[in-house]
């Protein structure tokens, strides 16, 4: 049986974040970074969309260490506590921070990417560690109760390339002393708000960072515009997304047929939704993060 904090949901809805979360075994996260690496040489060397999309959005379509994260049943029993018994994966991103890596992320939410309506009571975002992450290597931080001032305006800090390369920023202040650090051990995870104020910061360690973020959802969530897919990992319920199916192993045929689909389908309606929002509020269209 999974041990869930009596208070997760409470924290959830308070504060736009609860960790840790315990999750994967040591061994769990071990095996799975290892597994990870074999996955990146994989994709790199095979070039096309699969390296194209490496660490976003579909992993878990294509690589049963992913798949197996996913639907985890530790993580699972998390997420049905915040969101009940109907859910979906909708996203997998992979995060890493090399080892001395100045690169950071400036605070934003991801909500303003996604093209999701519903999310506000039925999604979440879980954060895993398949390493530790700790301020030296570059962790998160929360802005704790952002989440509760709804989707927030963005802009880039300036024209300099190194702030352009730190992505879009809120344009609002943010209260860095209220911050919170998200400091896991490898294996545990944090699950936040999608509209949680969020950032990063450089890795001073000899260590990279490694951390698969998975977006669940309920069949309350829908597209804002265009057709969309999800895997249900708990419940009958596809809702508004097209059905997606689990890989029988990596990489093969149905899985990269399931994968080129989901991702072709996936970009298209991203793009329109980031080309939409930069000519709503700049009107001067740019590429956003995925």
């Amino acid at each position: 049986m999974t041990t869930i904090a009596p208070d997760l949901a409470q924290r959830f809805r308070s504060d736009g974040f609860a960790f840790p979360v315990d999750a994967l075994t040591p061994a769990e996260a071990e095996q799975a970074l290892a597994e990870c690496h074999t996955y990146l040489r994989t994709v790199k060397a095979a070039g096309g969309a699969l390296a194209r999309y490496a660490a976003f959005p579909k992993i878990h379509l294509v690589t049963t260490w992913a798949d197996r994260i996913v639907q985890h049943p530790a993580i699972l029993d998390a997420v049905e506590a915040l969101l009940g018994p109907e859910l979906l994966v909708w996203s997998t991103n992979l995060f890493i921070r090399p080892a001395h890596s100045g690169s950071s992320l400036a605070w934003h939410q991801d909500a303003v990417y996604l093209g999701l309506n519903g999310y506000q009571q039925h999604a979440a975002r879980v954060w895993v560690g398949l390493t530790h992450a700790t301020v030296a290597n570059g962790t998160m931080r929360y802005a704790r109760g952002s989440h509760l001032r709804g989707t927030l305006p963005h802009r880039f800090g300036s024209s300099d390339l190194e702030d352009i390369m730190r992505g879009e920023e809120i344009a609002v202040d943010i209260d860095e002393a209220a911050a919170v650090d998200v400091v896991l051990q490898a294996g545990q995870c944090s699950v936040h708000h999608l509209a949680m104020a969020h950032c990063s910061g450089p890795n001073h360690t000899a260590d990279g960072r490694f951390n698969l973020a998975i977006d669940y959802i309920t069949p309350q969530v829908s597209p804002t515009a265009g057709e969309d897919s999800a895997l249900l990992v708990r419940g009958r319920d596809t809702g508004a997304f097209l059905p997606e199916t689990r890989p029988a192993s990596d990489f093969d045929q149905a899985a990269l047929h399931e994968f080129y689909s989901a991702v072709t389908r996936r970009q298209k309606r991203i793009d329109q939704t980031v080309l939409n929002r930069h000519g709503e509020h700049c009107g001067d269209p740019k590429q956003g993060r995925a």
